[in-house]
């Protein structure tokens, strides 16, 4: 009768259903949008949400809601435990345990033996936390208490860009021990109190063995398919639909066959993903397709009908037939709120967490600053303790007082954590001790050269390597290669603990087989160059507004002297250049406004495909011409280098405009006062630094150079068009001309080319080089000096720290 009741009722009113569905999905989304600029993570913004449905009583939107989670709420949270087990790797526990097992078991102890210290309060049938007066109750709220979210906190790390840090790669390691231990309890606690339904004592046991033979059997078969389904689907093919669902499909057999045997659906599904291997491709697609829609359809929806739930009064209840019987007459939200038992739960937990990790942090050597960090991070409720609260609610084991002070703690601590996180990223960033920077032109040859080169794919790789050997020639470089990710939901889904410098990394299968690729790439090139040259790899996983903010805090952390960076257009086979992509266009703007050393863009046309390598270097004036020219004596030591410096200088018609201009300048200085007579001063005093440094470069390097003299070109030209057609003249003589972003550069020569530019973030020059009525065979780079004065924020050079 009820089932049949129900489905009268879904099929009447599908197509509303159906939009209020749509309603709170786009909700959840945009809300999750904005809460993003205060890293707030996606389940605040579903919480957020489902209070304020609750708040405002859209009876409507909890009929429709529990018409459906009603029925399946009994499973809807199978899939995500099953995946959160399939990320963990169970034998862990019987190695030696690791700093993030200590602190991560520090933590678990000192929230238990908190809770056995308050269990009498906490007990309380009438006014305690937990309504059921048993062992169960207290080692369960034990176990929650004491469990950490992981995926939030490893979200969480990753939008704050504390991810590389030593706080935040222990925290990373440290929550997903902690996950899988409580989670595990929990499971193990659901097998042992299971409603025994009036059998013989013998009865359970035998179920309890039943389930472990399961488990073990699901990890032999787990493997046999991973095996089989990557034999079918080698690396470099894009995996089967039809290979990817049988695996999930005998997933959710083993999984239904476990809760045949008593045991809670949702509890066997992790045990059954914990039986699944964690590494291979075929786990990581599936916890990557998992993870997608269960974030952005599934969990939104889930948290709604948990805080709706409290507004269903009785009679909604045995209307649908969907609830308890008993239910309750009173809207919960309009109950006297349980404010001391929120704080009471939130500070219990805190406590716990906080005194456990950070005695273990200190332990690690840490700080008490970043201990303290380090515990507030371990301690960011998610969905599980949803899930929890709903269970233990659903048993009768809390109350519904409890539960809504649950769900508030909940919300309280995902809101207070990403705070948290805030500062220990502003305040590792000031805490970091660094030499100060000048770029290329302070840089002391026989030093070891830092380098961060950014790659967006395989195809960059290649040009990017030949000017990381032309740089290394003569001494030791040290690269930072950073592959520059676009977070989307997609790859959001897909984030999982890592282990090395970043403490994340992307399951996705696209991602994973670029970086695979990439790393191909970068270890043939260390194998041809042998010694004096190391790699690092680093993943710079962010949106596009926030990339830069990742390239910027690794050159502060390898104290790097310049970033080389990929022009955001790429070339077709035709040899002109695409529309290029807004995205890394963003990027690279922001980082040559921000980065804390010398910043490189390059323009590939098929750079690294050459043997011998012809460099015209291009100077007119700057600080970034004197870095370019600096970047190319670098470059000349190396013997498959052939390099020219060509020194662009007015001829008789542009020196009689400069005279006028400069008469221009003073008179206007006359008039206007200081201002306008220090720009001319600043003006001329640039000339005589320019002067100076490339007759000491002409020195050194072309009368000089010994039997392996540098090329020189001197070009007389009045003005713009005249200084194109020069380079034009050399397009077809040179594979890469580098040349000054020119952003102090004040010359007659360059006046009225920013207004045909089409990049102007490449400088005039550089727009000219990068275009596609271009050569299509000359590559460029297009290089900016540091400026210090602008990061120390001081208006001369005698006020620059020391």
């Amino acid at each position: 009768m009820d089932c049949t009741m129900t489905s009268s009722i879904l099929s009447a009113n599908y197509n509303t259903i159906l939009f209020e569905f749509g309603v709170i999905l786009v909700t959840s989304k945009i809300l999750h949008a904005l809460l993003r600029n205060v890293f707030q993570p996606r389940v605040f913004s579903d919480l957020l949400l489902g209070i304020v449905l609750a708040q405002f009583r859209v009876l409507s939107l909890t009929n429709a809601i529990n018409l459906v989670f009603g029925k399946i709420g009994g499973f809807v949270f199978a899939p995500y435990l099953f995946a959160l087990g399939v990320e963990m790797d169970p034998g862990t526990l019987l190695d030696a345990p690791t700093a993030d097992a200590v602190v991560a078991y520090a933590g678990i102890i000192s929230t238990s033996v908190l809770v056995t210290l308050f269990h009498m309060p906490l007990m309380k049938a009438t006014s305690g936390v937990v309504h059921e007066h048993s062992l169960r109750s207290f080692l369960g709220l034990a176990a929650v208490l004491a469990n950490t979210a992981s995926p939030v906190l490893t979200r969480l790390t990753t939008d704050l860009k504390i991810a590389k840090t030593a706080v935040g790669r222990l925290a990373v390691g440290a929550g997903l021990a902690s996950d899988m231990v409580t989670t595990m309890l929990i499971a193990v606690g659901s097998m042992i109190w299971r409603d025994a339904g009036g059998d013989s004592p013998v009865v359970q046991p035998v179920l309890t063995a039943a389930v472990l033979v399961v488990v073990i059997v699901s990890a032999f078969v787990s493997r046999a398919m991973a095996e089989w389904v990557g034999g079918r689907n080698p690396e470099g093919r894009r995996m089967r639909g039809f290979d990817l669902s049988l695996v999930a499909l005998a997933a959710a057999a083993l999984c239904w066959l476990s809760s045949a045997l008593r045991l809670d659906v949702n509890m066997a599904a992790f045990l059954v993903g914990l039986a699944f291997p964690s590494e291979g491709r075929v786990s990581r697609l599936l916890v990557s397709r998992i993870n997608l829609v269960l974030s952005s359809l599934v969990l939104p929806l889930y948290v709604c009908h948990v805080c709706l739930s409290l507004r269903q009064t009785t009679d909604d209840i045995e209307a649908t037939g969907l609830g308890r019987a008993e239910g309750f007459r009173a809207f919960v939200m309009e109950l006297p709120f349980p404010w001391w038992k929120v704080l009471f739960v939130t500070v219990m937990g805190t406590l716990g967490k906080l005194t456990g990790c950070a005695a273990a942090g200190l332990l690690r050597g840490l700080g008490w600053l970043e201990a303290l960090a380090l515990g507030m991070l371990l301690n960011v409720k998610g969905y599980f303790h949803i899930y929890c609260a709903q269970a233990a609610f659903d048993a009768g084991i809390i109350t519904d007082r409890s539960f809504m002070a649950i769900i508030f703690m909940v919300a309280l601590n995902v809101a207070v954590t990403p705070m948290v996180g805030v500062g220990i990223a502003s305040w590792a960033r000031r805490s970091v001790q660094w030499q100060l920077m000048a770029g290329l032109q302070h840089h002391d040859p026989s030093a070891e050269l830092r380098l961060v080169v950014g790659l967006h794919s395989p195809q960059d790789v290649p040009t990017l390597a030949c000017l990381m050997e032309a740089l290394r020639c003569g001494g030791e470089l040290a690269a930072y290669a950073v592959d520059m990710v676009q977070l989307t939901d997609q790859t959001a889904a897909a984030i999982v603990g890592g282990g090395g410098l970043d403490g994340v990394t992307v399951v996705d299968e696209e991602v994973s087989e670029m970086r695979k690729l990439i790393g191909e790439a970068l270890n043939a090139y260390q194998a041809e160059c042998g010694g004096g040259v190391r790699v690092r790899r680093l993943l710079a996983l962010s949106s596009f507004p926030d990339m830069h903010s990742d390239i910027c805090i690794c050159a502060e952390d390898a104290m790097a002297t310049l970033v080389l960076l990929p022009f955001h257009k790429a070339q077709r086979a035709d040899g002109s250049m695409d529309a290029g992509h807004f995205g890394f266009r963003l990027v690279n703007q922001k980082v040559l406004q921000l980065a804390p050393c010398s910043v490189g863009v390059v323009v590939d046309r098929g750079l690294g495909k050459q043997e011998e390598q012809a460099v015209v270097v291009v100077f007119i004036g700057g600080a970034d011409d004197r870095e370019a020219l600096t970047l190319a004596a670098l470059m000349y030591r190396h013997p498959g280098v052939r390099l020219t410096a060509l020194r662009v200088v007015q001829n008789a018609t542009a020196q009689a405009r400069a005279r006028a201009r400069t008469s221009l300048f003073e008179t206007k200085a006359s008039r206007r006062g200081g201002g306008a007579a220090a720009a001319l001063g600043l003006e001329e005093a640039q000339m005589q630094v320019d002067n100076k440094f490339f007759a000491e470069f002409y020195r050194k390097h072309v009368a000089g150079g010994g039997g392996r003299g540098m090329g020189y070109l001197e070009k007389h030209v009045a003005d713009g068009a005249e200084l194109v057609a020069v380079l034009r003249d050399l397009q077809s003589e040179y594979r890469l001309f580098v040349v000054g972003r020119g952003r102090d550069r004040s010359s007659v020569l360059t006046e009225g080319l920013d207004e045909w530019a089409e990049c102007l973030e490449l400088g005039p020059v550089g727009d000219i080089l990068a275009s596609s009525d271009f050569s299509p065979t000359a590559s460029v780079l297009i290089v900016q000096q540091y400026d210090a004065k602008k990061h120390y924020k001081v208006i001369d050079d005698e006020f620059m720290p020391l």
